[in-house]
């Protein structure tokens, strides 16, 4: 069995399969031969004269929408001629018609289709050209769990006149770039098996959660046993960004994320992307992306300065506030969020705008405007009591308000 043969019937497999079989899920799956056929040596498929079997990564959930629409369909004379182009620009025709359809659901995962005179012609640019023809296809469509992973068996049994012609051009594997395949007898068999190589799941913090502080990202992420996880890596749209490591006692990859650091209060979403790896001896490496996403509100208590002038309040930003917490030093200007850890001091400068301006006080209030805390000394330190005020029962942050009068 010679390496064109089976590489081939890997597209053959990709792109006429993918046709008989899922219908308008044809054209996402004709836009991803290129990376079926770069899968050859991991893929490991199968080849005899008369049968093709192959396990393909690639999650096969979305057909199932499209299957669940044509349960209990009966046609005839189905026929399909359209253009459109691939990512890459190259033109794709598809002709394509059978004389009769029958396809069921049999269960909420299994799938039957029966259809005769096949007659298919598929081009992409100038890569590669598929003829197919058959009397009869008897298809059998079943969703299962590989580990835990969403699969797919798909078996397409093809009869009677049987004709399988196929020419590839380009194909971006060591130097192969020219080859023909052809077939013709009573009965050829096609076994598909595609598995989903990765699957991110965000657990913790949960979907719309209002969060603060430093907050632990947890991300569950399930693999196929073949596939390996790395560079696992969460980010924020605030611009915060850090690598996940794995905790073997939890079996959660997690992070800490400083909620007050990075950006003002309100929602952001949080972004866990994990890489799938078949990485198999003397073959070529193959990775697979998965990605999660939430959104969550961000709700640390803030600091505003305002200055007073004849009772009338005026706000005003960029204001110099020293923090220490413990031996660690920092200065951020107002407005700003931070987490009130006990012990933590901020520190207000005592003249402001050249001197035109006096610390008067720290002060926090209520939803109601009502005065729960005031201190006159510019340095505040955080207690257990001031923390409670920032951040109330109900877990809502509140301003801590730093006051200048006019001189």
């Amino acid at each position: 069995m010679n390496r064109q043969k089976i590489l081939l019937s890997c597209l053959l497999c990709a792109v006429l399969t993918t046709t008989v079989l899922f219908g308008a899920w044809t054209f996402s799956r004709i836009t991803k031969a290129y990376q079926y056929a770069t899968q050859i040596q991991a893929a490991a498929p199968v080849l005899s004269e008369t049968s093709l079997t192959l396990t393909i990564y690639g999650d096969p959930e979305p057909a199932r929408p499209t299957l669940n629409m044509f349960q209990y369909v009966t046609a005839k004379n189905i026929e399909l001629r359209t253009a459109t182009k691939d990512p890459q620009g190259n033109d794709i025709n598809i002709n394509f018609k059978l004389a009769t359809v029958k396809f069921e659901k049999l269960t909420e995962d299994n799938f039957k289709g029966l259809a005769g005179g096949l007659d298919a012609h598929v081009t992409v640019g100038d890569l590669f050209d598929i003829l197919a023809k058959a009397d009869n296809i008897d298809v059998d469509v079943l969703f299962w769990r590989y580990h835990d992973m969403p699969a797919l068996n798909a078996t397409g049994v093809l009869t009677g006149n049987v004709e399988i012609n196929l020419s590839v051009q380009v194909l971006p594997l060591m130097g192969l770039s020219a080859a023909a395949y052809g077939y013709k007898g009573d009965t050829f068999t096609i076994k598909l098996c595609f598995i989903k190589p990765i699957d991110v799941n965000i657990e913790n913090p949960p979907e719309g959660q209002k969060v603060n502080g430093d907050v632990q990202i947890q991300a569950l992420i399930k693999h196929a046993p073949e596939i390996q996880v790395e560079n696992v890596h969460c980010w924020t749209d605030t611009g915060w960004n850090a690598p996940m490591q794995y905790n073997e006692i939890t079996g959660r990859w997690e992070t800490t994320w400083p909620t007050y650091g990075f950006g003002a209060n309100g929602w952001t979403s949080i972004h866990v992307r994990a890489d799938g790896v078949d990485r198999k001896p003397n073959a070529p490496e193959y990775r697979y992306p998965s990605e999660d996403r939430i959104g969550v509100q961000v709700d640390n208590p803030y600091v505003n300065s305002f200055h007073t002038k004849e009772g009338q309040w005026m706000w005003f930003d960029g204001l110099k506030i020293d923090l220490q917490q413990d031996s660690a030093m920092w200065t951020r200007q107002t407005g700003f969020n931070f987490y009130p850890w006990t012990g933590l001091t901020l520190t207000a400068p005592e003249y402001w705008w050249e001197g035109q301006i006096r610390f008067n006080s720290w002060r926090i209030d209520d939803e109601q405007g009502n005065t729960l805390f005031q201190s006159n000394d510019p340095t505040l330190t955080i207690t257990e009591q001031t923390a409670a005020l920032l951040i109330n029962n109900g877990g809502n942050a509140r301003e801590l308000k730093c006051i200048y009068e006019q001189v």
